[in-house]
């Protein structure tokens, strides 16, 4: 309902303006859009373009109101038949960019944002736009000029900066993004957004340890998602900061759809610890919720568990279904010191030796010691034979 006071104002108006009925309702539906009664405001320019088509002040109102209210189809209708009439040409382009990158049609939102940008070259908003609207559209040479052209511009828009820092993080162009990321941290030391995307590029270049602090001291500004609390726990491991691991990897299963490499890592983090029996636990569940590729690590994992435990049949059984997911000549060594432990395995143990040293994998120590295991596993079922 309409304020007292502003119906007042509205009558006052309609009964001290001595004009054709038309004027009159013009000055109340801006009274109406300055009140943001746009429903109203709407009904009243209808009224007023009708009553004389040839002006088209009313239809630019009609228009902005329908706008306001999300009737885009409305609003749409009358800035496309604006758009052909030069006073409001640059008015109508400009609100069909908006409401074309609204409804996600790429190639009209595109369209009306290179118009616009061409009319006003010097604004970088519109630039910035347009790179992220070819980018949806993969039209990623488009994306990187419009990027790079706003960034020229206006070197301080911190929504610039962190569009073609995360541009170039997802080309793993990580010196470019971490060159931007610092560009951007310098205008806005505080800026969430910026040091997370910096955390990021510094954990894909493995900088684990900057990409704790950066992390760490954004815990006391803002409460970090499941993927960054990951990030973090992750990172506290490779420093060796492992109760922080622990604490970051557990907030990061709350609510969890996809705990998978958070399983994984707190498995790798007690691991460290030597608590073996909750990394066993912790490998188990990771391999339980396992889709990714990684699936080999996981067993690989519970075979170091085992190893420690010294159940070795466990542990030559995990490192066999590893080889299911990845060929790894690693895995044979490891399963001849496992067989070499079982006594009714012995003959296997040579087989595991031989095919790790058939793999060519390039580690002369380990080449050394296969090559003489094998020569004292052979002499030994020479003498038992002997025996016999």
């Amino acid at each position: 309902m309409m304020p007292l006071k502003n119906t007042i104002i509205l009558l006052t108006l309609t009964l001290h303006l001595s004009m054709n009925g038309q004027k009159v309702d013009c000055l109340i539906g801006d009274s109406l859009l300055n009140q943001q009664n746009y429903m109203l405001a709407a009904e009243i320019y209808t009224s007023c373009y009708l009553s004389d088509t040839m002006n088209k002040k009313p239809m630019v109102s009609l228009a902005n109101c329908y706008m306001q209210l999300g009737d885009y189809t409305l609003a749409k209708k009358y800035y496309h038949q604006l758009e052909v009439d030069s006073l409001y040409k640059i008015e109508s382009i400009s609100k069909l960019a908006i409401i074309y990158e609204s409804q996600q049609n790429l190639p009209k939102a595109i369209k009306y944002y290179r118009a616009i940008s061409m009319v006003y070259p010097e604004n970088p908003i519109y630039l910035r736009k347009l790179g992220n609207l070819y980018l949806q559209g993969r039209e990623t040479k488009q994306a990187t000029e419009s990027y790079q052209k706003a960034y020229q511009i206006n070197p301080r828009d911190l929504l610039t900066i962190q569009a073609l820092t995360e541009f170039y993080l997802n080309r793993d162009d990580l010196g470019k993004a971490d060159s931007l990321a610092n560009n951007g941290i310098k205008i806005d030391s505080n800026n969430v957004g910026l040091l997370l995307l910096k955390s990021r590029i510094r954990y894909r270049a493995r900088d684990y340890s900057t990409t704790a602090e950066i992390l760490h001291k954004l815990t006391y500004q803002t409460e970090l998602n499941n993927f960054y609390n990951k990030l973090l726990g992750y990172s506290f491991i490779q420093i060796d900061s492992i109760d922080k691991a622990i604490y970051h990897l557990q907030k990061s299963l709350l609510d969890e759809n996809d705990p998978e490499y958070a399983l994984f890592y707190l498995a790798l983090a007690h691991e460290k610890k030597k608590e073996f029996s909750k990394a066993e636990w912790f490998f188990q569940e990771a391999a339980k919720a396992g889709i990714s590729d990684n699936m080999s690590q996981y067993h690989r994992g519970l075979a170091r568990i085992y190893t420690h435990q010294q159940a070795h049949s466990k542990v030559i059984d995990h490192y066999q279904k590893s080889l299911e997911y990845q060929a790894d000549p690693e895995v044979y060594f490891f399963m001849g010191n496992a067989a070499e432990q079982i006594s009714k395995r012995k003959n296997k143990a040579i087989q595991y030796y031989q095919q790790y040293l058939k793999s060519g994998h390039k580690n002369d120590e380990w080449r050394r010691i296969s090559t003489a295991r094998i020569k004292v596993l052979k002499e030994n079922e020479f003498m038992n034979k002997t025996k016999k």
